[in-house]
């Protein structure tokens, strides 16, 4: 096993200091989209096509495509597609045309699945919630029809130790004490309809805590019982250190990446050789380092079009700090290197972010991690369908459920254009969305 190499920012306090501040600086002037206006007239719904537009379909960016909609799914996608003279048609020229996006990390509560839609996030995968509320959302995601919300996958409860992270919540949470709990503890998840296994390891001493945690048996242990019921483990850490020892027990995927040490290149091999997948929610590991893209989104977006809930999120700050975002990001980047699968996560509601608009601040910080745009749009639509076996979504490709978003520009030179929304379809249906472009200035 390979030593994690020591970064300067971890020897020296003031090249930390100068590294953050150049850090966010470029952050800030990250180019931003223009305002430009979505095409004209009401949005077709069910049977339509949207013409001449650049597509991502999932990969790739293909210029002048057509994208035929029928009955809720996508029908066919190709160049001068011969449709029906009768087929209402969205001029796409200028535009890009995605799959909905899918935040492949949040804890759903409130109106977060309506504020998702809005902004383009057809799909939540839920890392944390009241069971109940997921097996209520659940019917949603197995048919067509028209909703102001994002479908919901979840991993409902959590494995934690009393006390550990997950129970400070308010949500009622099944504990666990030993490794010869861990088949009940799954088999009781699964009966509640969790889509997958989530994992505490977190001690809290990135953070100057001290918090219970579940012990290296009991994880394994965990990881073997969801196997066996053939679900996915999926893990928090927040330590290099646990990271490489969760991936020697088997775990499927991260849910954080760590943000105490960078990860050498022979370990970021090692991720890559197992298939074990990282969502990074780098939005939150800069709000945790005390900075945030909160003020960023909500300065680029129209006032009307954010919620009381995502204005308060994403102004909001960590009550104690932790991490470095640098070693975050560098640590991502090896990973990507490696051949790792990056998906996209944002860890909303966390402070710092917002359900739905932080995902297109992740992308820009996916982008300085080292992926390119076709490479952060993939993580934010195929890759995390992939990831979590959901085969109806995240490309644009025949049969696939509708879920489509339309910006204005070309997000593959400037991904910042993810967030000019021109419109946004679920199941087929045109559903209200967010103008995210920035105000013109006075």
């Amino acid at each position: 096993m390979g030593s994690p190499e020591r970064p300067p920012w971890r020897r020296d306090p003031l090249f930390a200091a100068v590294a953050l501040a150049a850090f966010v600086g470029v952050l800030l002037m990250l180019p931003v989209p223009e305002p430009a206006d979505p095409p004209g007239g009401p949005l077709p719904e069910t049977n339509f096509a949207v013409v001449d537009a650049t597509v991502f379909d999932g990969e790739a960016f293909r210029a002048h495509r057509d994208v035929w909609v029928e009955d809720g799914r996508i029908r066919a996608v190709g160049q001068r597609l011969r449709l029906p003279e009768d087929l209402p048609r969205v001029d796409g020229r200028g535009h890009t045309l995605t799959p909905g996006l899918i935040d492949a990390h949040t804890h759903t509560y409130g109106v977060a699945l309506r504020d998702a839609l809005r902004f383009g996030v057809t799909t939540v995968l839920d890392q944390f919630t009241d069971p109940s509320l997921a097996a209520r959302k659940r019917p949603a995601r197995e048919r067509l029809a028209r909703t102001d919300e994002a479908d919901l996958f979840s991993a409902g409860n959590l494995a934690t130790a009393p006390g550990g992270h997950g129970t400070q919540f308010g949500v009622p949470v099944e504990t666990l004490t030993g490794p010869g709990e861990a088949p009940d503890f799954v088999r009781a998840r699964k009966a509640e309809g969790a889509d997958w296994i989530k994992i505490i390891w977190e001690d809290g001493s990135t953070f100057g805590a001290d918090i219970p945690t579940l012990d290296r048996d009991t994880i394994a242990a965990v990881i073997a019982a969801a196997h066996a019921e053939e679900l996915l483990a999926v893990i928090h850490v927040s330590r290099l250190e646990h990271a490489l020892a969760a991936l020697e027990m088997g775990v499927d995927g991260f849910v954080h990446v760590w943000a105490d040490d960078v990860i050498s290149e022979a370990d970021a091999a090692r991720f890559a050789e197992a298939g074990a997948f990282v969502i990074p929610t780098l939005s939150v590991q800069l709000a945790i380092a005390g900075e945030s893209m909160g003020s960023v989104l909500l300065e680029e977006t129209l006032a009307e079009h954010v919620s009381a809930m995502q204005r308060e999120t994403l102004s909001g700050t960590f009550p104690r700090q932790g991490g470095t975002p640098e070693a975050a990001l560098e640590s991502v980047r090896r990973l990507h290197a490696a051949g790792v699968r990056i998906l996209a996560g944002t860890d909303a509601p966390n402070p710092g972010t917002g359900f739905g608009i932080s995902l297109h601040g992740e992308l820009r910080l996916l982008r300085q991690a080292g992926l390119s745009a076709s490479e952060a749009l993939g993580a934010a639509t195929a890759h995390p369908a992939e990831a979590f076996g959901i085969e109806d979504r995240g490309r644009l490709e025949r049969g696939r459920i509708a879920d489509l978003l339309l910006v204005a520009g070309d997000p593959q030179s400037d991904v910042t254009r993810s967030a000019a929304i021109a419109g946004v379809w679920k199941d087929g249906f045109p559903v209200e969305a967010a103008w995210a472009a920035p105000k013109q200035p006075e």
